[in-house]
């Protein structure tokens, strides 16, 4: 028989067997939340500006665990910020100007544009 994935089969005998292709494996992700939202595939999917606000650092990011540490870090350092929520259940992690300041499409992440050199410079995990 050939490769078993992980599927009800792998599942019942509680055994797990990496699946044979890619299909394979975004097929046991149906029904979860992120399903429609996982692709192997990298780089922007919509095109949209991130917005900006007056102060040079601009955090992006969503009110998770990881999604605090930066803005607790901030506040602590006493520097000035603008807060922007990246809503990843909704997929904006994957619009043009996200995937600009993190190409791993990940929160947190930050723009200083007023980094070295006057320029802005992408602060990502």
């Amino acid at each position: 028989a050939g490769v078993r994935g992980m599927g009800a089969d792998a599942r019942a005998s509680g055994k797990w067997y990496p699946p044979g292709t890619i299909e394979q494996l975004f097929g046991t992700t149906e029904g979860n939340a992120f399903a429609g939202i996982n692709r192997p595939t990298a780089g922007p999917r919509t095109e949209s500006e991130l917005p900006r606000g007056a102060a040079a650092f601009q955090l992006y990011s969503l009110a998770t665990p990881n999604g605090w540490k930066v803005g607790i870090l901030l506040e602590e350092l006493g520097v000035p910020y603008d807060a922007h929520t990246i809503d990843i259940r909704s997929g904006e992690q994957f619009a043009s100007g996200f995937v600009g300041a993190n190409p791993n499409s990940k929160i947190p992440a930050a723009v200083d544009f007023e980094g070295p050199g006057g320029g802005p410079i992408a602060l990502m995990e």
